[in-house]
């Protein structure tokens, strides 16, 4: 559903959602393991973390994405009719989706305001 998103919404989507629901690299960001902090990076590209960790610095960046995402939630509709409709085992209408995406958000943001990190298992 990527490739059908507009550029600005698609990269305030990932900036939001890497290290919270997806895997993502430590070594191309060590913000996401607190810069070699309490957890160490994976070694073994061949197996997924885990572990989800985004430490108090990283999570205030998240909520600013969030907040533009929110606002451009409407725009997802078509891309994902068109690719996600109907999936098992996914979220399976627009609606769903963007229930799940607004309880991250306001996770996301809560823990920003409260100065908090997140840890989660994807």
């Amino acid at each position: 559903m990527r490739s059908l998103v507009d550029a600005s919404v698609r990269e305030a989507m990932d900036t939001f959602l890497v290290g919270l629901i997806w895997d993502a690299d430590p070594a191309d960001d060590p913000a996401l393991t607190g810069g070699g902090g309490f957890f160490p990076s994976a070694t073994d590209h061949g197996l997924p973390r885990v572990l989800l960790v985004c430490p108090p610095e990283a999570v205030r960046g998240k909520a600013r994405a969030w907040e533009r995402v929110e606002s451009q939630l409407e725009e997802l509709r078509e891309p994902f009719a068109t690719e996600c409709e109907g999936w098992a085992g996914r979220p399976d209408t627009f609606e769903n989706f963007t229930a799940l995406l607004r309880e991250w958000g306001n996770l996301t943001t809560d823990a920003a305001r409260r100065g908090w990190g997140l840890v989660g298992l994807p």
